[in-house]
C-alpha cells in the first residue's frame, strides 16, 4: 500500500469545495490522469485513470461523506480522503490522502512513492484553480 497526503488552500468556501468533490462528473476537469468518466448515480462512477503510467479501470463510490468538513471515495485499487476546514473569509484549507493499492496496480515509475505524491499534488492544484475559476 502506498499512502501520500498533500495540503492545498483554494480561495473558496468549505461548502462549495464540497460540492466540487462529491460530483464524479467534475473530475475530469481537475484531476490529472483522468482518462474518462462515466456516472453510475449519484455515489459512484467507473473510472478510468492513467496511474504512473499503466491505464487503471475503478469503480469508485462515495463511501464517506459529511457537508463542508469531509468526503471519501473508494475503489479496489484506489481512496482519496479530503478534509476541508474554513480558513478564513471564503477560502479553505483541502488536505487530501490518497491511498493505492500497489498488488493491484503496479506503477512504470521507478519511485511509485513519489509518482503518487507528485499526481496528488497536480489534482489539487487542478481542483485549487477549477474551484475559484467556478466562483
Amino acid at each position: 500500500m502506498i499512502v501520500t497526503q498533500d495540503t492545498m488552500r483554494v480561495a473558496v468556501s468549505p461548502m462549495s469545495a464540497y460540492e466540487h468533490l462529491v460530483r464524479f462528473s467534475e473530475y475530469a476537469r481537475f484531476m490529472s490522469g483522468v482518462l474518462g468518466v462515466t456516472p453510475v448515480h449519484d455515489t459512484a462512477a467507473h473510472l478510468s485513470l492513467d496511474i504512473g503510467g499503466r491505464r487503471v479501470e475503478i469503480d469508485a463510490v462515495l463511501a464517506d461523506v459529511e457537508p463542508g468538513r469531509f468526503v471519501r471515495w473508494d475503489s479496489d485499487a484506489l481512496v482519496e480522503s479530503f478534509w476541508l476546514s474554513a480558513a478564513g473569509d471564503d477560502a479553505t484549507d483541502v488536505v487530501a490522502v490518497a491511498e493505492l493499492d500497489d498488488s493491484l496496480v503496479r506503477m512504470y515509475e521507478r519511485q511509485p512513492d513519489a509518482a503518487l505524491h507528485a499526481r496528488l499534488h497536480m489534482d489539487l492544484k487542478g481542483f485549487k484553480r477549477f474551484c475559484e475559476e467556478s466562483r
